[in-house]
């Protein structure tokens, strides 16, 4: 078998257009299935004239001469001929009496390949011709003889039929063909996109991001430079962060504000806009600088992921052109990719930041919790229990006990406003002050005035605090209280309840004096201090749980022992609030005399 006999021989230049996108292998099917239909030979070649698939024989008359020697010599010349003057007016004659017609595969003005039919007339020859065929072709002359009685000639339609079906299948072909040349831009296109997603995925660093994107984006399509501005949302300006073959005095030429661009304008609406020539666009700002940088044409895309634009992709050619449809929906893929990494660099940087924030946080939270006493103190007919559970890392809520040089215990709840690190600072300020005038003043009222001159000083409007202070006595048999502003701290004896109220206003707001109140303290007493984070819980019904609530419960667990009752109140609130969040730091502190 020669050259002319393969499907795989070597074809010119132009033949790769086509058999690159469509296989030898497809071409040979439909050729073949097309010959069989009506009843004729076909082949597919270059527009040179060379075969691309092997030759398909409509009868075993054809086929003798046509694969012979001499008839494969034939068929070759008359292809060539054909080639080189394709209409089908001039009948190309070979393969004694076959007549060879040319459909031209074509698609958007460029010729792809040829399918060849050929067709032979109604009425066979005489007996005297066969013979001379026979001998001139070289092939046995009964076979041929033979083969002549085999087949009914245009038994497929008339020679006409045929050259229409082979019209139509060469539209197909070029259809075909069409549709895998856009497959094959398309997967070239998300091959870039793919490529440039595997590159921006290997770093972090925004300007690196907009680095890479610019230069792929001018190694990719046909244009001459490639710009990247992202919005400042605080300014409204489009501010240059990448380019690529742009000059420094063009980058210079000025503020580009978002508000005053209608391209920029129109790109951030999710429009691609088209520069057709920039320096006599009335919508570029500055036309004289596109034209000292050899800019004509361009095209501007929004950075655009999940919903948010970010800012606009712009390029420019040197000459006038007209983007593709395919050119526009590549760079808008680039410019949403772009938009991925620099968005997910951006919430990479904020987690990063976040992360040392927490770090921070619980930190604090840490020193924060040294702040609170290590252990429950020991008095004289006194024990406690006490519970602390902020709604963040850190709180505003505090408790303490301080042993003064009397013999006394000071104890203490507050609740600074607010929640927190702001209130975790000032509750640790409000701390300090309190433990230095506790050991410094013996009457309680001095001590809860100087820690609110102290927050007047340091506060700002807003800024306030509510805190219980006392003092038991030294044999516990009392206690000596001032009530600033803060939930009045409950005392239960027999089956009745006590409010301490005595004191003043919130401290650090305003210079003020405060007044207190000594209580007796007998044994079978409970005093239960809490923050308002316990009657202000709220559950699933919008209800708070209340001082009543709260009451009920003293009542009903009073003969727990204090840590433990300390804690049964707040797992009855915690019942109550069910899997709401907790809007407010809790501080529980319980005395029980004994």
């Amino acid at each position: 078998m020669n050259d002319l006999d393969s499907p795989q021989a070597p074809a010119a230049a132009s033949s790769t257009l086509l058999t690159k996108l469509i296989s030898i292998d497809t071409l040979q099917r439909i050729q073949d299935r097309f010959a069989a239909l009506g009843q004729v030979s076909a082949c597919v070649c270059t527009v040179e004239g060379r075969l691309i698939t092997r030759p398909t024989w409509g009868s075993r008359f054809s086929e003798l001469i046509g694969t012979c020697a001499r008839g494969r010599e034939a068929l070759a010349a008359s292809l060539q001929e054909l080639a080189r003057d394709i209409d089908p007016a001039v009948a190309v004659m070979t393969l004694h009496g076959m007549t060879l017609y040319a459909a031209p595969i074509g698609y958007q003005n460029r010729r792809l390949a040829l399918i060849v039919v050929g067709t032979r007339p109604a009425i066979w020859p005489p007996l005297e011709t066969i013979q001379a065929a026979a001998a001139d072709y070289e092939i046995d002359c009964d076979e041929l003889l033979g083969a002549t009685q085999l087949v009914k000639a245009n038994v497929g339609g008339t020679p006409e039929d045929a050259h229409q079906f082979a019209d139509v299948l060469a539209e197909t072909i070029a259809t075909l063909y069409g549709q895998a040349e856009r497959i094959e831009r398309q997967l070239a296109d998300l091959r870039t996109v793919h490529g440039l997603a595997e590159l921006l995925s290997g770093t972090r660093d925004l300007q690196e991001i907009l680095d890479l994107t610019v230069r792929r984006v001018v190694q990719v399509m046909p244009v001459k430079a490639c710009g990247i501005r992202l919005l400042d949302e605080r300014t409204g300006e489009l501010v240059i962060k990448a380019v690529c073959n742009l000059s420094p005095e063009y980058l210079q030429k000025g503020p580009v504000m978002l508000a005053e661009s209608p391209i920029d304008g129109a790109a951030f609406a999710g429009y691609a806009i088209y520069i057709e020539d920039a320096p006599h666009d009335p919508r570029i700002r500055y036309p004289e600088n596109a034209r000292r940088e050899g800019i004509v044409s361009g095209l501007c895309v929004p950075m655009t992921y999940r919903g948010k634009t970010i800012g606009v992709v712009r390029v420019y050619t040197a000459r006038r052109y007209r983007f593709t449809d395919s050119e526009e929906s590549l760079l808008r893929s680039i410019g949403s990719q772009a938009a991925s990494a620099i968005i997910s660099s951006r919430l990479s940087d904020e987690r990063a930041e976040a992360e040392r924030v927490q770090r921070q946080i619980e930190a604090a939270g840490q020193i924060q919790r040294r702040m609170l006493p290590s252990r429950l103190p020991q008095h004289s007919g006194l024990t406690f229990g006490c519970v602390y559970g902020p709604t963040l890392e850190v709180g505003g809520d505090f408790y303490d006990f301080v042993e003064l040089s009397s013999g006394g215990l000071g104890v203490s709840v507050a609740d600074v406003v607010g929640k927190g690190l702001p209130a975790a600072l000032m509750m640790a300020s409000v701390r300090a002050a309190l433990r230095a005038h506790a050991r410094t003043h013996d009457h309680v009222e001095d001590v809860v005035a100087r820690v609110n001159e102290h927050l007047c000083r340091d506060t700002q409007v807003g800024e306030f605090t509510t805190l219980v202070y006392g003092v038991f006595a030294k044999d516990g048999q009392s206690l000596t209280y001032c009530n600033a502003g803060h939930v009045p701290p409950l005392l239960l004896r027999g089956d009745e309840f006590c409010d301490l109220t005595a004191g003043g206003p919130v401290i650090g707001l305003q210079p003020t004096t405060f007044d207190v109140e000594t209580v007796a303290i007998r044994p079978g007493d409970v005093l239960v201090l809490t923050t308002d984070g316990i009657t202000e819980a709220m559950g699933f019904e919008g209800a708070g749980y209340g001082r009543q609530r709260l009451m009920s419960s003293v009542k009903k667990h009073r003969n727990l022992d204090a840590p433990q009752l300390a804690q049964q109140l707040l797992w009855d609130v915690r019942r109550f609030v069910g899997l709401a969040d907790q809007s407010d730091d809790i501080t529980i502190v319980v005395v029980k005399a004994v």
